[in-house]
């Protein structure tokens, strides 16, 4: 067997000792800024380093069957736990419908793309609505415009001035916009995604009765689900919408009251993401950690060969299932350990064939 460094390069900033971990937390609003790194802003490079994994293989065709008008669900909820690949998948959808590179250099997409049938994607104006990006009570700057709320930032994204024009009131005022406001500016926008992050941290920010310049508490969740009814009318428009899985991850009491009175929300016309599965988990790693395998195929091969049988020190270890069948309910969805082995190549096939399962 080779070792595997005459198989595998790890990426630059890795064998330069200039990796972060905290690279893998994706910032939505630094990308959409432009000021991300190029593993995350550059649409190619994101997709050169991202496994497009079973749920997010569907959540991009949701979305793009949707923004070329045959259906799709209209509104999207990604929940799952902290770290689970919401930012990450949003990211790539980001990427996906805003593209400014032929489809072609994104890694993965073209064939997703052809087993669906879709021969074009036309690229589409994208909204970032981050709920940590703004305070509700400090307006912010956008050309010559000082924008006060949440819609009133999503008609600025959308449509410019004249787009900002068309809920100026409403933002001077912190009153939620109609559905039917909403819909005409998503229209004159469309196709087009809109993606919310980090809703809950904004909306926990109102204190109780109190109104500021980002309106009400009950005027932003008002405005949420007009939004979400308007771009049902929409026929080429999405909205992504990510949420806390858990109230512990909302916060505080303000936090998780919002986070209840979102789902509720939501729950009314969402679509539920399938988070990243266990066994996907390897690959997602070695493509951050790894250039491309040289000569993949026998790469793998060479390293996962037979199982070979357990030794009587590992029939001893109190953390084996203690039956066949807790071992199959612990090893599922991978059928066998050499599938196993071959799909955790370069970060650590097991060494038997009844290694611990967890990880795989």
């Amino acid at each position: 067997m080779k070792p595997w460094r005459e198989l595998v390069i790890p990426h630059r900033d890795v064998l330069e000792g200039t990796f972060q971990q905290a690279e893998f937390a994706a910032d939505i609003t630094a990308v959409h800024q432009g000021r991300a790194n190029r593993e995350y802003q550059d649409a190619s490079a994101f997709y050169a380093r991202t496994f497009i994994t079973e749920g997010m293989a569907i959540l991009l065709m949701q979305v793009v069957t949707r923004l070329i008008g045959r259906g799709g669900e209209p509104v999207i909820q990604l929940q799952t736990a902290f770290g689970g690949g919401k930012t990450h998948s949003m990211l790539a959808v980001y990427h996906l419908a805003g593209r400014r590179c032929p489809l072609s250099d994104l890694s993965g997409i073209p064939g997703l793309l052809d087993r669906a049938g879709v021969v074009d994607l036309p690229q589409a104006q994208v909204a970032v609505i981050d709920g940590t990006a703004h305070a509700p009570g400090q307006p912010w700057p956008r050309g010559s415009q000082n924008i006060h709320t949440l819609w009133g930032e999503l008609a600025w994204q959308l449509g410019g001035a004249e787009g900002y024009a068309r809920l100026a009131e409403a933002d001077a005022s912190g009153t939620s916009p109609g559905k039917e406001v909403l819909r005409e500016l998503i229209a004159a926008a469309a196709p087009c995604v809109i993606l919310i992050d980090e809703l809950v941290a904004y909306l926990r920010q109102f204190p109780e009765g109190t109104r500021l310049s980002g309106g009400t508490y009950d005027s932003n969740l008002s405005f949420v689900q007009a939004l979400t009814e308007a771009v049902k009318g929409v026929p080429t428009a999405v909205v992504l919408a990510s949420l806390p899985e858990s109230e512990i991850e909302a916060g505080s009491q303000r936090g998780a009251a919002a986070l209840r009175a979102l789902e509720h929300v939501f729950g009314r016309v969402q679509a539920l993401w399938k988070p990243v599965a266990t066994d996907e988990a390897f690959e997602i790693v070695r493509r951050r950690l790894f250039e491309p395998v040289r000569d993949e195929a026998p790469a793998r091969r060479s390293v996962a060969p037979s199982p070979r049988p357990m030794s009587p020190r590992a029939r001893a270890c109190p953390a084996r299932p203690r039956s066949i069948a807790t071992w199959s309910a612990c090893c599922k969805p991978i059928p066998s350990t050499r599938k196993c082995s071959t799909a955790c190549f370069r970060t650590g096939p097991p060494s038997t064939a009844f290694s611990a399962p967890v990880g795989c």
